[in-house]
């Protein structure tokens, strides 16, 4: 029988529950944000504007005052988040991570910030960005290296490329059960620079499938931009994964658990033709 210590720390191996969330579906940067059509929109999804990219009933209740959900609203948002002070946890040459005990959205969960770069000269192809997000948020391609992703799937299309995404985790040993999100997701670019924006939308609109245990993203933003040399990450997460589990034992895995989840992540896009 493994001993505490022993679970707890095969728990922070296997876990990259938050890092799932950047799942996002990601569409062609030469694709602007247009109406588009026969993407299955229903019929009964009401929105605030001609402008909102998510219908009233997937926005939840803290959210309503403090994001408003067009394009130029969110790259508002995305922007005043990063110019917010985040206290670094930790830092090495190519990863820092920062933390923040509260967001507007949820005061009582912290929100991590991790910045990655990485130097072009690993690959033996140059991925453009775009292949940079098909590896994340392809369904096929994710399973191939995110080993805790068991299931992703877009149960609702809407207008301006935004979904409603399903997405489950694998079980952890027996302390965490297979966890399940249900989240509203968008992506653009604006210049060279991708967005990806997701948080969870009510837990009553969407009901779970099999009867699973719901997992609420108050937060997942991903930004990515490129020079001559390096390819960069901001990412943004606050995620309740509903379970107790001390803060102080996820901070202090949380540098390794973010540089592995990364490296496999570059691995597989360093072979992938």
């Amino acid at each position: 029988m493994k001993d505490e210590d022993e679970e707890m720390d095969q728990i922070a191996e296997e876990g990259s529950i938050a890092m799932t969330l950047f799942s996002c579906c990601f569409h062609p940067k030469d694709k602007e944000l247009e109406l588009s059509t026969g993407r299955n929109i229903k019929s009964n999804s009401v929105y605030e504007n001609e402008d909102s990219l998510f219908p009233l009933n997937s926005i939840r209740q803290e959210e309503k005052g403090q994001i408003i959900f067009t394009r130029i609203g969110l790259l508002e948002y995305i922007q005043n988040l990063q110019n917010l002070v985040f206290p670094v946890l930790l830092e090495e040459e190519n990863i820092k991570i920062s933390k923040r005990n509260y967001s507007e959205i949820n005061g009582k969960i912290p929100v991590f910030r991790f910045e990655i770069k990485k130097h072009k000269s690993f690959f033996t192809q140059i991925p453009s960005i775009q292949n940079l997000l098909d590896a994340m948020t392809n369904p096929d391609l994710r399973k191939k290296w995110d080993k805790n992703v068991k299931e992703y799937k877009i149960v609702e299309k809407m207008k301006y490329y935004a979904e409603i995404v399903r997405t489950v985790t694998n079980k952890l040993l027996a302390v965490i059960p297979e966890k399940e999100f249900y989240d509203k997701r968008i992506s653009f670019f604006e210049g060279d620079v991708g967005y990806l924006f997701s948080t969870s939308v009510p837990e009553i609109n969407y009901l779970s499938v099999a009867n699973l245990d719901r997992a609420i993203n108050y937060l997942c933003v991903m930004i990515i931009k490129e020079d001559d040399d390096n390819f960069y990450f901001d990412c943004f997460n606050q995620v309740d994964i509903n379970i107790d589990i001390p803060i102080e034992f996820i901070e202090s895995n949380l540098f390794y658990k973010v540089k592995n989840f990364f490296d496999k992540y570059f691995e597989f896009l360093n072979v992938l033709k």
